[in-house]
């Protein structure tokens, strides 16, 4: 039988340290170069955000281009217009649109159940209810969702100006209904009309004098009335375009004295 003794590894301690140093100097640089990666790649990621279009340009933009001849302009539905999204300018006087996360290609033309869907849960997501059109809450498949939205929204937007609250929200409080059930059906009414103005009558004749001494500013002109109730037509094509609406606008202001207000009866 014979006997061996073992030795050490060649090279001994020392030799092993230096090995040691040599794979933790070695993992020590991978890990700086794989930061150096890390950092050139958030710097590109950051340079690329802040120069990127509000829209992506291969994307969203050439989308809403779909069929508009090049010079042409396409036309855009905000689909949220309310009191909190107008803002004015220093001047007190020019309306400025905020908020533009609602904004969608006019017309849209619904071609599938599928699209009719997306459109409806944006619409759920993005457009207040008070103000939303009819034809957002329901959207079917073969119609077209055009710019007549935000012309009921300025309808609600011009009541609630004058009354305080939309038309449905104030109609849902009086009746106890569903908001969305009232705009459907277009159920609605100003402060001075249906049964609450049955009951004022009935006001009147007990207390005359009382109700000739009224102020003028609570009751609603005609002609301004005439502006929402064009507006809230329930169905989109017996509602005006905005060239229309501007011109029964102008029409009522034409109409108001030097200092009148547009609330207010005219004489």
């Amino acid at each position: 039988m014979h006997l061996y003794r073992v030795g050490g590894a060649p090279g001994g301690q020392g030799a092993r340290r230096k090995a040691r140093k040599v794979r933790q100097e070695a993992a020590e640089a991978d890990r700086e170069a794989e930061e150096e990666v890390r950092r050139k790649r958030r710097d590109r990621d950051d340079e690329e955000t802040e120069h990127a279009p509000l829209m992506d340009t291969e994307g969203e933009v050439m989308a809403a281009q779909d069929g508009v001849a090049e010079g042409e302009i396409r036309s855009y539905a905000h689909r949220d217009i309310k009191p909190g999204n107008i803002m004015i300018d220093d001047n007190g006087m020019q309306p400025i649109l905020m908020d533009l996360g609602s904004l969608a290609p006019s017309p849209t033309p619904i071609t599938s159940r599928a699209l009719a869907l997306q459109v409806q849960d944006q619409a759920a997501e993005h457009s207040t209810m008070p103000y939303r059109a009819p034809e957002l809450f329901d959207v079917k498949t073969g119609t077209v969702v055009d710019t007549k939205v935000d012309i009921w929204s300025l309808g609600c937007t011009l009541y609630a100006c004058l009354v305080g609250k939309s038309p449905f929200e104030a109609r849902s409080e009086e009746t106890g209904g569903s908001l969305s059930l009232c705009v459907l059906g277009g159920d609605w009414r100003f402060p001075d009309e249906g049964p609450a103005a049955a009951k004022l009558g009935k006001q009147r004749m007990v207390d005359a004098e009382e109700a000739r001494a009224r102020k003028k500013e609570d009751v609603i002109s005609d002609p301004v009335k005439e502006v929402v109730r064009r507006c809230l037509q329930v169905e989109p094509a017996e509602r005006p375009d905005i060239d229309q609406l501007i011109g029964m606008v102008e029409g009522v202001v034409e109409q108001l004295p030097e200092d009148g207000d547009a609330a207010l009866d005219m004489e």
